[in-house]
């Protein structure tokens, strides 16, 4: 999920923050923090708007340096503006005003879907808000598909329904954009996806990487593969495309007529995201990072991260032919790319953390992120943990 909180503090120390919004936010580019109403209302303006990007809910506290929240809250409302890809009206947006009561009076909090009281101690009132503001919308959102013809559930139109549609004036979530385009469905996790089955695939992970660990097939990671192909959220979460045709598997990047490379998984981010593609390479989970005597990465980790970098010089380079590749698998030139490398065990990581950066810093690969197969279910658990809270039906 994506948030905007807005906060009073001029230091506020987004690592703090990460903590009272972790159900929500899972890396630290989900949690945007602006310290004046100006700021985040250009935000708003420039990447909501302008850019058509996503954002779940807004937090803000009342005041900052004698502005209130009511002029931004009012602008949200009045505005005329979509957002998210054109799918939603800007003025739906959810936003949670943090009590102030030495500044507002009882009916300051006219207008906002919620107030939370007791911030950031008071957790499960927190929790009960979001979740609240979150739904709500919803359920709006699932009110406004019913009315062009569209099951909330299915997102399959009802016979004729669509083409008569003309009640613009009674949508309150969806945008008219979204309607006169005649699109049967909205590409996002929350509408198109089983819950059941994607909390299924939690368990059969956890069983394959315990298989993983007593295992001595040669194969391992192509079976991970296979593993990953019928399970794509587990390595592209909600920000990514995960139909088949853009799982992006084995993609070949030519670098001449005869050498390529050839990553594993290319992850396409939604037109909605605020994510950058991914490069997402896949080694073995028993694979050691460190050296015994903790002097510096074993070599086939090493040699790992490397082949990482080599992605990274492929994505990052101006030849011409290279470029080509690009466009012709992802359909189009991207200004920076994500790199993560699956490897390893939460232990060794945990254990060796400052070492491993440092030992990253000194091969130049600070733009690798390392991730275990513990930590990218752990991901998983808690993306399915939202879609249960969050669900409406």
């Amino acid at each position: 999920m994506k948030v905007l909180y807005i906060s009073k503090d001029k230091q506020a120390n987004k690592s703090e923050a990460l903590s009272w919004f972790k159900r929500y936010c899972e890396h630290e580019t989900d949690l945007i923090i602006k310290t004046t109403f100006d700021s985040a209302k250009q935000f708003l303006a420039d990447d909501i708007i302008d850019d058509n990007k996503h954002i779940d809910f807004i937090i803000t506290d009342w005041q900052i340096k004698g502005d209130n929240a009511k002029s931004l809250l009012n602008w949200i409302r009045e505005s005329e503006h979509n957002y998210s890809n054109d799918s939603f009206q800007f003025r739906s947006l959810p936003v949670l005003l943090i009590e102030d009561e030495k500044n507002q009076s009882s009916t300051i909090s006219d207008g906002f879907n919620e107030t939370v009281v007791d911030f950031p101690t008071n957790k499960y009132q927190l929790r009960n808000s979001i979740k609240n503001a979150v739904k709500n919308w919803r359920y709006s959102l699932a009110n406004d598909l019913d009315l062009i013809g569209l099951d909330p559930k299915t997102q399959k139109s009802y016979d004729g329904h669509r083409a008569k549609f003309i009640s613009y004036y009674k949508l309150t979530v969806l945008s008219r954009v979204f309607v006169d385009s005649k699109t049967d469905r909205l590409n996002y996790i929350w509408t198109n996806s089983n819950i059941t089955m994607l909390s299924d695939a939690n368990q059969a992970f956890e069983d394959k990487i315990n298989w993983a660990k007593r295992s001595s097939d040669r194969n391992i990671e192509k079976i991970f593969h296979q593993f990953f192909i019928k399970n794509p959220t587990l390595i592209k979460g909600e920000d990514y495309l995960t139909t088949r045709d853009r799982l992006h598997y084995e993609k070949q990047f030519y670098k001449d007529a005869t050498r390529r490379d050839i990553p594993d998984f290319m992850n396409e981010p939604y037109s909605y995201s605020f994510n950058k593609p991914e490069v997402f390479e896949i080694k073995r989970q028993t694979q050691r990072i460190l050296r015994y005597d903790k002097t510096g990465f074993l070599s086939n980790a090493k040699s790992s991260f490397k082949q990482v970098d080599r992605y990274r010089r492929y994505m990052q380079s101006d030849n011409p032919l290279h470029q080509q590749y690009i466009i012709r698998h992802l359909g189009k030139l991207y200004p920076s790319f994500k790199y993560t490398l699956l490897m390893g065990s939460l232990e060794e990581k945990m254990e060796n953390e400052d070492l491993i950066e440092k030992l990253k810093s000194d091969f130049n690969f600070e733009d690798i992120g390392l991730v275990t197969y513990e930590e990218l279910l752990q991901q998983h658990i808690r993306l399915c943990d939202r879609l249960t809270n969050f669900n409406i039906f």
